[in-house]
């Protein structure tokens, strides 16, 4: 596979789109999304024929509509609830969080299925079939077999999500299986695991301690210690991705076409550290400019508030100019997560991967039919992260 996209034409985009999200108040982003994805997918090329993505912002806008439809009563009787019952039940939000919860998962389904559907390769479609609804109590069920085993069920979890996505989608008429398995993963990275689980129970154990103490050198070591292992978790994360990234794209089936991945850890850190350091450029140079502009104007804005002997429409606009460059910030720090690790992320697992037996595939022939949008509007609703 190889990725021929150019990151500058990347990055236009997502410039432009910011500026326009903000004259829109947010609704260009249905028209962002759908322009990155045709840019990720046109690029990204298997034996130099390249994907096409056929969703349009219509989809996205409409999906997102019905999602407010649904989603409206729901807060509306959570909010009612709330006044009714706070002062008898103290988990009144309850409810309200277990409907979220079981709509994430559902919704994730369902957006999946929409994307697979305007996928288009050799001018056959992918496609799913399946429910949302089995899907989120599999996954619901092994949630609870996850935290009652203290992640020790991950892999087997992930493995059987997996194999039912992959198993209920085709390309045309040939359809996808995952022959990743649980004991597979674990193998991998089941150090992590023990790493992972030693730095929560040494983390919980030292908050503990550290409601306890009163101020002193004892408890200015031990919060210390508490940052270092919050930056030991966020140092592991990159690495464990990687790992899960590779067992997944290791694991994938069309009828006799096999993927391999050459995906390394070290992609993953040059990434992850990229983000980082230009997160903090940027946020040190909007400081600085947003701190000149500040002084600069500082004498005239308190001038002309003297003559207009206090409160006016200046001081309405310098309000909305602040919230302007709060956005702006916002927006500015969402354009590098989607360079580095939405771009540079796919380019970098596009550009590892190699795929076999391609030839198999020439019997596919068309079938499935284009998945609904209200899996796509409620990952957008919900704001939860299903990728691009």
């Amino acid at each position: 596979m190889a990725f021929s996209g150019r990151g500058r034409e990347f990055m236009r985009l997502l410039i432009a789109g910011g500026l326009f999200q903000i004259t829109t108040f947010g609704f260009y982003r249905f028209w962002l999304i759908t322009k990155l994805r045709r840019h990720l997918w046109s690029n990204t090329q298997i034996d130099g024929e390249a994907f096409e993505y056929t969703g349009t912002a219509k989809e996205l806008l409409i999906g997102f509509l019905i999602a407010l439809a649904i989603l409206g009563p729901i807060y509306i009787a959570y909010a009612i609830l709330g006044i009714v019952l706070e002062e008898k039940y103290a988990f009144a939000s309850v409810p309200l969080v277990i409907v979220m919860y079981v709509l994430a998962h559902f919704g994730s389904y369902r957006a999946r299925r929409y994307r697979a559907s305007r996928t288009v390769f050799r001018g056959i479609r992918f496609w799913m079939t399946g429910s949302g609804w089995p899907y989120a109590v599999r996954a619901i069920l092994w949630d609870v077999a996850a935290v009652l085993t203290l992640g020790l069920a991950l892999p087997w979890a992930m493995a059987s999500l997996e194999r039912y996505r992959m198993r209920n989608t085709y390309f045309g008429s040939i359809q996808g299986d995952f022959a990743g398995t649980g004991w597979s993963l674990f193998k991998r990275g089941w150090w992590i695991w023990v790493l992972g689980l030693a730095g929560l129970v040494s983390l919980a154990a030292l908050i503990v301690v550290l409601t306890k103490l009163s101020p002193g050198r004892d408890r200015t070591v031990l919060q210390a210690i508490v940052v270092l292992l919050i930056l030991a978790g966020m140092v592991l994360l990159p690495l464990a991705l990687a790992i899960l990234t590779r067992w997944r794209i290791d694991g994938l089936r069309f009828g006799d076409v096999t993927a391999a991945s050459r995906f390394r850890a070290r992609t993953y850190y040059g990434l992850f550290f990229k983000l980082v350091f230009s997160s903090l450029g940027f946020l040190l140079t909007f400081g600085i400019v947003a701190g000149l502009l500040g002084i600069l104007s500082a004498g005239v804005f308190k001038e002309a508030m003297t003559a207009a002997g206090g409160l006016s429409w200046l001081s309405i606009g310098a309000g909305l100019l602040v919230a302007i460059g709060y956005l702006v910030a916002l927006l500015g720090l969402g354009v590098l997560q989607r360079y580095f690790l939405g771009r540079g992320l796919w380019a970098a697992i596009v550009g590892s991967t190699t795929i076999a037996n391609l030839p198999s595939i020439d019997a596919a022939v068309a079938a499935g039919q284009p998945a609904g949008v209200l899996g796509e509007g409620l990952a957008d609703a919900l704001d939860f992260n299903v990728g691009l």
